[in-house]
């Protein structure tokens, strides 16, 4: 099986330590590893893997490779524009035809935390068995709480636990909506993870994004090839209309099913998702850098520089200072965060 490691994102809910050209992906924002390393690691142990192909902005190309030194025989696929997961996934699956034995991918995010590797290696182990009977295996989430920061997946009430038919995908619910989906038991948060059969997911997406699918083949025949890289063709790619695996393929297709996982994921979408998976203080303080704190409680400060940062009397309070922004603001903001980027981008 070969792993396929997306690393598009640009990550602006982590403004400002994550920025377009070191998005989160590339940062230690849990642990001393970075996320894309932490996503690697997650993987080793499982005999049946290939060596990864990693997709990423041609910008991000120096990071990638510094960051991966070591591991053996990974490829590194280009993309001139970011166009979305589709159109990356269909270049992989191109790849994977091509190259692997069996035609199976293992398709992940590269800026996800999973808390239990053993539960999540023992989910792709049976994802891989559905791939091999030539169904899409989606990693469904088993929902702690009523999020509606997720979209989720319907399935069928079946009396196995391994593999569950899809019967429809939801967008993200209200809190009322979100409540009710959980409580059902048929419902798990999308993760953005699948196993996929290479050939039946270029069959598919031949049929349901006929145009996407011209394209892109005609990026990969006539990529640049160098060393471990491969740099889709410009001409071509861009003019991709971009759009996500879901949209694409997964809502259309007959042959899906998924996979539950309860491992402790996150897409670590916000800075409370970064508060909620650090280490704390008896105070629930997490910090990172020359931080003190006096009669505060559940607070996130992170700072780059040796500047001290005292929080005095705080409480649910963000504090991230970069090299040149400062950002405070109240963990219930913390969703708006990306909004803020964006204006001060704009100046």
């Amino acid at each position: 099986m070969l792993p396929v490691i997306l690393s598009g994102g640009a990550g602006t809910r982590l403004w400002p330590i994550s920025r377009p050209d070191k998005p989160k992906q590339f940062l230690p924002l849990i642990d001393a590893q970075t996320m894309i390393q932490q996503t690697i690691a997650r993987i080793s142990g499982l005999d049946f893997m290939s060596a990864p192909l990693v997709i990423c902005n041609e910008q991000h190309l120096s990071l990638v490779q510094s960051q991966l030194a070591g591991i053996a025989d990974i490829r590194i696929m280009l993309e001139p524009v970011g166009r979305n997961t589709a159109p990356a996934i269909t270049a992989a699956a191109l790849y994977c035809e091509a190259h692997e034995q069996d035609g199976l991918m293992l398709v992940l995010s590269s800026d996800h935390v999973i808390k239990n590797k053993d539960a999540f290696q023992k989910a792709v182990a049976a994802a891989r068995l559905a791939a091999m009977k030539n169904k899409y295996a989606l990693f469904g989430i088993v929902p702690t709480h009523a999020e509606t920061g997720y979209g989720y997946i319907e399935t069928e009430i079946m009396a196995s636990s391994h593999a569950l038919t899809v019967k429809a995908f939801k967008e993200k619910p209200d809190a009322a909506t979100a409540k009710k989906y959980v409580s059902q038991k048929n419902y798990f948060w999308n993760s953005g993870m699948f196993t996929i059969p290479a050939k039946l997911f270029l069959t598919e997406i031949a049929q349901f994004e006929p145009h996407m699918h011209t394209l892109v083949k005609a990026a990969y025949e006539h990529a640049a090839h160098s060393n471990t890289v491969i740099k889709l063709d410009a001409t071509s790619f861009e003019k991709i209309k971009g759009t996500s695996i879901d949209y694409a393929v997964m809502e259309h297709t007959k042959n899906a099913v998924v996979i539950p996982l309860d491992a402790g994921w996150s897409d670590v979408g916000s800075w409370n998702s970064v508060w909620e998976f650090s280490q704390k203080d008896n105070n629930g303080n997490a910090a990172t850098g020359n931080v003190f704190f006096k009669n505060a409680h559940n607070n996130l400060v992170r700072t780059e520089n040796s500047k001290p940062i005292m929080l005095l009397g705080m409480q649910d309070c963000i504090v991230i200072e970069s090299n040149d922004v400062l950002l405070i603001a109240d963990k219930h903001a913390a969703q708006e965060v990306k909004s803020i980027a964006e204006l001060f981008t704009k100046k």
